[in-house]
């Protein structure tokens, strides 16, 4: 045995070597860690989700937050309405057949709902998008009242002369210096060439720089520039001034029918040349 040993040492060195690695991998390897068992916090020390710390504070967030979104849309309406857009429901007669002429019938109390675009004319320092036309169709305060509305046609402008002649309407200016008649197709057969004065009989009107001579397509069921914008149980006119109608009253252009929907249509100003 002792030469059997003694004829191979390489077999001794072999196995004490095997034995060293296992010894060695067995250090290396990681030691497991005793589980840790969850602690729980003392009650004292439990937070609250952020939501139930302060519900008065989260109240009042969000009341603050409708507040906010109430004075945007509000302020919203409040721009388009004052310097874009505006509602306008039509009283009375006097733009039959144009306006409030629904199932062949003239209507003398509220009917169609139009929208008024109020920046066309709006004066952005100094210039406007349109000057008022010959032939628009528009929404003012007649000069008497501020609270009241009108809708009326624009026939004369400024430097114009408007003479009601035979039931007809002249044009009298400096392209027109021996007088146009203007074609009005938009007059029912009770209002073609019927075209009269008021009570007063004032058939010639000169439109000062600035201001407008208007009139209802119902000629005979229209309060106007004709009268002053006054009935005869208002007194009609009381001066030569108050004919005509001042730019700054001016509301807006009539632009578009909304209702009824089967009358829905686009306003269109008329053509005289």
């Amino acid at each position: 045995m002792q030469e059997e040993k003694q004829n191979n040492p390489q077999s001794d060195t072999q196995d004490d070597r095997d034995i060293n690695e296992i010894f060695k991998k067995k250090e290396e390897e990681p030691k497991e860690e005793p589980k840790q068992e969850p602690t729980t916090p003392e009650e004292g020390n439990i937070e609250e989700p952020a939501e139930m710390k302060d519900p008065k504070g989260n109240f009042l967030t969000l009341i603050l937050d409708i507040a906010l979104n109430l004075l945007i849309v509000f302020g919203l309406v409040f721009v388009i309405q004052t310097f874009i857009a505006s509602p306008f429901k039509v009283y009375g007669p006097s733009m039959c057949d144009t306006l409030n002429y629904i199932d062949d019938e003239c209507l003398y109390g509220y009917g169609e709902y139009i929208i008024v675009n109020k920046l066309v004319y709006h004066d952005f320092f100094g210039k406007s998008l349109k000057e008022p036309s010959r032939g628009d169709i528009i929404v003012f305060h007649p000069p008497h009242s501020k609270e009241q509305f009108y809708i009326k046609r624009i026939i004369g402008v400024p430097g114009d002369t408007i003479k009601l002649i035979d039931g007809n309407v002249y044009l009298f200016n400096r392209e027109y210096e021996t007088g146009y008649e203007l074609s009005e197709p938009y007059l029912n057969s009770d209002n073609s060439g019927n075209t009269l004065p008021s009570t007063n009989r004032v058939t010639t009107f000169e439109v000062p720089e600035g201001k407008y001579f208007v009139m209802g397509d119902n000629r005979q069921h229209s309060t106007d520039s004709r009268s002053c914008f006054r009935d005869v149980y208002e007194g009609g006119c009381r001066g030569e001034g108050e004919y005509f109608l001042p730019k700054e009253n001016i509301e807006g252009k009539a632009s578009v029918v909304l209702w009824p929907l089967n009358k829905i249509r686009i306003i269109e100003s008329a053509e005289y040349f």
